[in-house]
């Protein structure tokens, strides 16, 4: 019977190969025996924002954060998977957890800075720049 390594091991080996499902049972094999690992929760994760599952993402991501709140990659990737959800608010909180533990991070800067002009332009619109029928 293999061991929670060893099936982690297989599980990084068919995500670097594509196999995303087959990472993504492995991941929860391991799991199984050890509900806290914060290496197969950011796995899972990272398959399911793969397979553009983004809220099974964020699950994986917000465990691995929750078991890790030190990992900026974590808070970086549940703000990646909480933006593809349309939940920016969320996202650019993650976002900015993860410069606060790497102020270097490029990916997480980019993520921010997407964000807030995304929330820039929807302020600058007023309800009265389309044209508008009376509501009667």
């Amino acid at each position: 019977m293999a061991d929670a390594q060893q099936w982690l091991e297989e599980g990084i080996e068919l995500f670097k190969q594509g196999r995303y499902e087959e990472c993504i049972e492995r991941m929860y094999w391991v799991l199984q025996k050890e509900g806290q690992h914060y290496t197969a929760w950011f796995y899972a994760g990272a398959a399911y924002a793969q397979m553009q599952d983004f809220e099974k993402a964020a699950h994986a991501f917000f465990k691995a954060a929750e078991i890790q709140p030190e990992s900026y990659r974590a808070h970086y990737n549940l703000g990646a998977a909480y933006e593809a959800l349309g939940s920016y608010m969320e996202a650019e909180m993650e976002y900015e957890a993860a410069l606060r533990l790497n102020p270097e991070y490029e990916n997480a800067k980019k993520g921010l800075m997407r964000l807030r002009k995304l929330h820039h332009d929807a302020y600058r619109r007023s309800p009265w720049d389309q044209p508008q029928q009376p509501q009667a």
